[in-house]
């Protein structure tokens, strides 16, 4: 057989030095298949200052929003570990979606569609593994809970990522590190 070109709608490109994965053809199938949402470019897949509330009203198109959110979590999970975060937050009101939520949709959407040709790429050196983490401050007004992070590279590529509520609450900025921390450490154990 040949090399691979396509796997699971991610595209494999060789170049010098290494390989590139990028869903771009996935990525322009979504928007696409969404384009009636009125989607204009953003520079962030996700405004900080907003605020996202579970919905106290009437839930707004429920089905097509979680096969919205499922169609940006496949994106996230093969090679956009850049939507993390905003996927992550946006899950999480999938059972009564207002229209806030949906605005939040179309920034994704909006920040997808002007970085459409990103891709991970992989080098030949150096077979390093790196990891970041972090945790942001209290990002969920309805229970007091954090958010942490992480990411892991080898090659100069990512291999793991994730974005997830933590599961305890913590009094300080300094203990929301330590659970964002201890939940990579498991992660980079698990990858060891």
């Amino acid at each position: 057989m040949n090399e691979v070109d396509t796997i699971l709608g991610i595209k494999v490109k060789k170049h010098s030095r290494g390989y590139a994965l990028c869903q771009s053809h996935y990525i322009e199938n979504l928007l696409l298949t969404f384009k009636y949402l009125q989607i204009k470019e953003a520079n962030t897949p996700y405004e900080p200052s907003e605020t996202l509330l579970n919905n106290s009203g009437r839930s707004v198109a429920q089905l097509e929003y979680a096969s919205v959110i499922g169609s940006l979590m496949y994106a996230m999970h093969c090679t956009r570990p850049d939507i993390a975060f905003a996927v992550s937050k946006l899950s999480r009101y999938t059972s009564h979606p207002s229209t806030a939520h949906w605005k939040t949709i179309n920034r994704i959407f909006g920040y997808l569609k002007k970085t459409i040709n990103l891709s991970l790429t992989y080098y030949e050196f150096p077979a390093v593994l790196e990891g970041y983490s972090d945790a942001s401050w209290i990002t969920s007004a309805n229970d007091n809970k954090s958010t942490s992070g992480w990411i892991f590279t080898i090659v100069g590529g990512a291999i793991s990522w994730a974005s997830k509520k933590q599961t305890c609450i913590g009094h300080s900025t300094m203990e929301f590190e330590f659970i964002a921390l201890a939940a990579a450490g498991k992660e980079v154990e698990w990858i060891r």
